[in-house]
């Protein structure tokens, strides 16, 4: 018999077809695979079909975001109802914190397995199931499929506050091999694991408590399928960054185990093709192997969608509420060179938030504040916020700041301070001629919502010395790139101290911020903060704390789109990738 299994990863809230922030169609969207999956069924009914998704589901997009504000009417459960069979957890399940989780599962009628996570007394214990078999009936009698799940232990660093002290997490290898042992026990003829990870080669990685092991996974005894995730990456690709001899593209395979990991935000769906065989009172995996089908080459018709037009009319409604206005474009094309509007409004927003609104003691203190860019093309060249001069809605405050972190207010010092600016000159390659900035990538490179720029201060970054830090915070060197480091023109020693409103993940993620002592947690998100200072009609004067040296002409990597917004910057267009990239030269 044949076994197929549809499965998503890293979705991110992109179920619809179209593009709210641009108001046009587009086409990744998850109700396309969900439509594909239907008529494949209908015209392969000999075939036993699957539909699995190894999470990230329900955080990132506009959807998600409704969601989080209308948690007991939520949109997105009853997609997940009609689509899947089983789903598992990612990382950003957690990043709304545990009673929007419980609530949201309550709604969600499919089986929800996690195999690493122990929810201790909270509620979703007795939701999300440690394990689960799908059963499949034939003539020679059923066929059992298991399925476990397993996210990064990292968890309890990038959600800390909603997660510590309340949940248990065990390090994913060890959860897959007892918990795939435990799947054979009970019956299992097939075991497929959804595993929120990437494939990496790397020392830490490969280490009991990695974040990418699925490497390490495909070399399990027991495992006969993997979906994994999280680094947006896809497989099978010709053009991956990792060789190794027991990768077969051709098949789709690592060591002889089919593994597929289809993409960000609804761009691939997975498939895992079996072929099965009953021998001797066994059902036995014959031929394996996956493949990878772009949304791109879904074409749906006019009346596909209908029965969820009333679900996307209320998101519209929803994001086209009016709150404000702006005065000036803000973009990120070039805000890793350059320090943009785009990213100074969060900074401007928080340090509001804080001197207007916030209860806290040290109220004497200098408040300093940050952002990073969030939308900075980690996800494609359409990856970025350009909002033009005039009315904001709520898919404007969506774009500025996507993610649903909290706001937590910090005092640190200024030798934590110089350690901050490091990891945020890290994210700066030592220059050849070719590439000034490292990849915008979280596994091989430094990521764009690491680099912070701390718009109330002065610096200077000194290129010619080696990076202290790699994008994990991890500290690599002891090279010191910050030469300079000024408050209102005066230098900046260790014992100064100053207050920063900061967010949770930041906050929990870097090391030498894990003491600071937080002087004010908000109940309400980063964003909300956002929302509330466009109500405020509040405004700022355009800031670039950051000085370059050596001085000079530097090349760097970003959206062909930007080439319409190099108007007074330094910034000129040197060349066109294929890719919806381009390449630019900047003066600093």
């Amino acid at each position: 018999m044949k076994l197929t299994v549809f499965a998503t990863t890293d979705v991110h809230g992109a179920v619809y077809p179209y593009n709210y922030f641009d108001n046009e169609p587009k086409d990744n969207a998850l109700l396309k695979f969900k439509t594909y999956i239907d008529k494949y069924k209908a015209m392969n009914d000999e075939e036993a079909v699957i539909t699995a998704d190894n999470g990230d589901l329900l955080q990132g997009d506009v959807w998600s975001d409704y969601d989080s504000d209308n948690t007991d009417k939520a949109l997105v459960p009853r997609i997940i109802n009609e689509m899947y069979d089983v789903i598992g957890a990612g990382n950003h399940e957690f990043n709304f914190g545990l009673p929007f989780l419980n609530e949201f599962y309550k709604q969600v009628t499919v089986p929800i397995v996690n195999s690493n996570v122990d929810f201790m007394d909270n509620p979703l214990k007795d939701i999300v199931k440690n394990t689960y078999i799908h059963v499949i009936k034939t003539a020679d009698g059923p066929v059992k499929v298991g399925f476990l799940s397993v996210v990064p232990t990292q968890i309890l660093k990038w959600d800390k506050f909603h997660l510590e002290d309340r949940v248990k997490v065990s390090p994913m290898t060890e959860a897959v091999r007892a918990t795939t042992a435990r799947l054979k026990n009970d019956g299992a003829d097939i075991v497929i694991l959804l595993s929120h990870t990437g494939m990496s080669n790397a020392d830490d990685d490969l280490s009991q408590f990695g974040e990418n092991q699925a490497i390490l996974m495909a070399m399990m005894e027991g495992i006969d399928g993997i979906v994994f995730g999280h680094t947006h990456d896809v497989f099978p690709n010709g053009n991956l960054l990792i060789e190794d001899e027991r990768i077969d593209i051709g098949k789709g395979t690592f060591n002889h185990i089919p593994m597929v990991q289809p993409g960000v935000s609804a761009s691939h769906l997975g498939v895992l093709n079996f072929e099965l065989a009953y021998d001797n009172g066994m059902w036995q995996v014959k031929k394996a192997s996956s493949r990878l089908i772009s949304a791109e080459d879904i074409v749906l018709k006019d009346d596909e969608l209908e029965d969820y037009k009333e679900e996307h009319e209320k998101v519209l409604g929803y994001l086209n509420i009016p709150i404000g206005k702006t005065d000036y474009p803000l973009n990120t094309y070039f805000t890793r060179v350059i320090p943009s509007r785009g990213v100074q409004f969060v900074s401007e927003a928080t340090v509001w938030f804080a001197k207007e609104r916030a209860d806290f003691k040290d109220s004497s203190l200098p408040v300093i504040g940050f952002n990073s860019a969030v939308k900075v093309g980690r996800d494609g060249p359409h990856d970025y916020t350009a909002i033009p001069p005039g009315e904001m809605t709520i898919a404007d405050s969506i774009d500025i700041y996507k993610h649903a972190n909290t706001l937590l207010i910090i005092k640190i010092n200024g030798k934590v301070l110089k350690e901050w600016l490091e990891w945020a000159a890290s994210s700066f390659n030592n220059y050849d001629g070719e590439e000034i900035l490292q990849p915008n990538n979280s596994r091989y490179g430094f990521p764009g919502y690491n680099f912070d720029t701390f718009f109330d201060l002065d610096y200077t970054f000194d290129l010619t010395k080696p990076a202290r830090y790699e994008s994990s915070a991890r500290q690599i060197s002891d090279s010191e790139r910050v030469i300079k480091m000024s408050y209102k023109g005066e230098p900046i020693k260790e014992s100064d101290e100053f207050i920063v409103p900061a967010n949770n993940y930041k906050v929990a993620y870097a090391p030498f911020l894990r003491d600071a002592e937080i002087l004010y947690e908000s109940a309400i998100s980063v964003r909300d903060i956002v929302t509330e200072y466009i109500k405020s009609g509040e405004t700022f004067d355009y800031r670039n704390p950051m000085t370059i040296i050596p001085h000079g002409t530097y090349r760097f990597t970003t959206a062909a789109e930007a080439k319409e917004y190099t108007a007074g910057l330094p910034v000129e267009h040197y060349k066109d990738l294929e890719d919806g990239f381009s390449i630019f030269k900047v003066e600093l």
